[in-house]
């Protein structure tokens, strides 16, 4: 049976593209609870799963069930890893000589049978990085041969963990995937869920006691999600952090922001919950909503999906009221404010697992890219900067895929070399 995990894309090449590459192929992700039919499976049985869900024989809802259950095993996405890197393999044979053409034959004739091309020793890997290419999903796309020898392989990077700091110091790697207890004390318990998300759980003398703030940090090439001690849950982007108190008292529900994170508040009519950013002050009862507030952005956006939240921007004196579906955007260096309708479903791309750019900035692109691949940006003239793309990508691919399509359609090019992409024309 063939490990190569392009053979569950037959839901996919020929309609609308979902997902590229399993999401923990090359990335560490908010997790997910998982059926408990899952928990229990040894290492063959576990094997046996994830070989039918790379051939393609599980059904839709079976698919759903393993992708919650893989986000939750870190055993069986060592073994998606393993299974994976096979298909490196046979996709790079154009340029290592020594793979054998029969042994890419047997990973891939069985579901690339019609697009096989008579090319000599490397037929069956140029079919694949035809449906390679196909993953990224874009608008007016004409695919045209890129040279592989100029794109390096740029992976979501496997070694970035969220750093939990606690009000004492202590600073804990948050890379276990098994339900413990990390801290507990008279008022909380901080525990990681067998999810894998980071939970506090108020103890009945939460109100005892002097307020103590931990801090979640979220590196480049890495997301997390964490559930507040009153209940609220946080989903952060990569490059960010969360400054937030173990246990609320009363009065007001205050967390800190650096980057980017989306919120879904519990409801407390007795408490408002306020997000402070370096240039706003946002204040909440209970709604979900997203703030984009990086440092070395010159903006601050807020994209409102439910509810209704105010904002208020001390330094320019100007506040405002977001409806549903409301997007505010401040520019920190000018004072301007504005707000108009937005597509909300762009505004969360990263936390669904997706890149979309509506006519965006390369630059912007870019700065986007490079927090989640961790890499750097050298453009050799400032005007390639300015040049727009329409994108839609699964966020969990490599990046060479979305590179590959930039450059086929406005004549722009890269080079990769010591994590630094080079960008020229």
């Amino acid at each position: 049976m063939p490990f190569c995990y392009f053979s569950f894309w037959r839901k996919i090449i020929f309609k609308k593209l979902s997902k590229v590459i399993h999401p923990f192929f090359n990335s560490r992700v908010c997790l997910i609870k998982y059926e408990y039919k899952y928990e229990m499976m040894d290492k063959n049985e576990k094997e046996t799963r994830i070989r039918e869900y790379l051939s393609g024989e599980l059904g839709e809802k079976e698919e759903r069930e393993f992708n919650e259950w893989l986000v939750g095993d870190v055993e069986a996405q060592q073994i998606f890893k393993e299974r994976v890197k096979q298909y490196d393999l046979i996709r790079w044979a154009k340029r290592w000589e020594y793979i054998d053409d029969e042994v890419a034959r047997k990973q891939v004739v069985d579901r690339v049978r019609r697009y096989r091309l008579k090319i000599g020793i490397v037929r069956y890997a140029a079919v694949i990085a035809v449906i390679l290419v196909s993953g990224v999903m874009v608008w007016n796309w004409k695919y045209r041969s890129v040279e592989p020898a100029t794109l390096a392989t740029v992976s979501v990077p496997l070694t970035n963990v969220p750093i939990l700091k606690l009000a004492d110091g202590e600073e804990i790697p948050i890379s276990s995937r098994n339900m413990e207890i990390i801290r507990s004390s008279r008022r909380v318990d901080i525990q990681l869920a067998d999810s894998g998300r980071l939970e506090y759980v108020a103890k009945s003398d939460s109100m005892v006691g002097q307020v103590e703030y931990n801090t979640l940090v979220i590196p480049r090439g890495c997301e997390f999600n964490l559930v507040l001690a009153d209940g609220s849950r946080v989903w952060l982007n990569a490059g960010s952090s969360l400054k937030y108190p173990e246990t609320f008292s009363n009065g007001e529900r205050r967390v800190y922001l650096e980057g980017e994170a989306y919120f879904e508040v519990e409801h407390d009519g007795n408490a408002p919950f306020i997000v402070n950013t370096r240039s706003m002050d946002l204040r909440v009862l209970g709604t979900s909503f997203n703030i984009k507030a990086y440092d070395d952005e010159s903006t601050v956006i807020t994209t409102l999906v439910s509810g209704k939240i105010r904002q208020e921007f001390p330094e320019v004196g100007k506040d405002v009221t977001l409806t549903p579906s409301r997007q505010s955007i401040f520019d920190r260096v000018t004072g301007k404010l504005e707000t108009k309708q937005t597509d909300v479903q762009a505004a969360l791309a990263w936390k669904e697992g997706k890149i979309i750019a509506n006519n965006e900035r390369l630059e912007d692109i870019f700065r986007q890219l490079s927090r989640w691949y961790d890499f750097k940006v050298v453009y050799t003239q400032p005007s390639l900067k300015d040049v727009r793309f329409y994108l839609h990508s699964n966020r969990y691919a490599e990046v060479h895929t979305i590179l590959e399509y930039l450059q086929t359609t406005k004549g722009i090019h890269f080079t990769y070399a010591e994590k630094t992409i080079y960008v020229s024309q």
